[in-house]
């Protein structure tokens, strides 16, 4: 009896010490690595910018990193989220991008106080990776819209929509994010010439 009595005690302090380990959490950046040079003097040169917080749906303000499966199905990555939501990291790449530019006076973030001669309204219409039916095949798309507007006149200076699909080479959620961070390259590519044109 006491036997007995020792193994079972014996069993349920080993069974205490069993701990579930669960995988470590990798976590992706929104990174276009991209570096600007200041551009000429234009008509936007003695203009101060606002950047206003990015419009986008709530799943791309969040760290959740989503893909979608076909034509209706979504899911989330179980293993793997976002250092820093895309909404935020795409505007904070916008503002560097502006930045660099140096095609305003100055480029002021939205918590900014001052007050501010033009707007940039930035709508992320798109940042997801696809696969198709059997999970073969994966790509993403990037679409972009940008609307810069007279703050005094409260009308619209200029507005483009810039939109890029691009295959996924592994068919991952790291391969999503790298293919993500080209089509954002390319796209910001795009913005850097349309910014250049309109204050040209």
């Amino acid at each position: 009896m006491i036997k007995t009595i020792f193994i079972l005690l014996s069993i349920i302090f080993l069974s205490g010490c069993v701990t579930t380990t669960t995988p470590p959490m990798n976590e992706f950046r929104v990174n276009s690595n991209l570096s600007f040079s200041s551009l000429s003097e234009g008509k936007c040169h003695k203009k101060s910018l606002k950047v206003a917080e990015a419009f986008s749906s709530n799943s791309l303000k969040s760290l959740k990193m989503k893909y979608a499966y076909g034509n209706n199905k979504q899911f989330i990555y179980s293993q793997s989220q976002w250092a820093l939501s895309p909404n935020q990291a795409i505007t904070s790449e916008i503002i560097n991008l502006l930045r660099d530019l140096e095609l305003f006076s100055s480029v002021q973030i939205a918590k900014s106080r001052s007050r501010n001669d033009m707007l940039l309204e930035i709508s992320i219409d798109e940042f997801m990776q696809y696969f198709n039916e059997d999970g073969s095949r994966s790509y993403v798309n990037v679409v972009l819209s940008l609307t810069l507007l007279d703050t005094k006149t409260k009308t619209i200076f200029a507005t483009k929509t810039f939109r890029q699909k691009s295959d996924v080479k592994r068919l991952n959620a790291e391969g999503g994010v790298e293919s993500l961070n080209t089509a954002l390259r390319t796209v910001l590519l795009s913005s850097s010439i349309w910014f250049e044109e309109i204050c040209r």
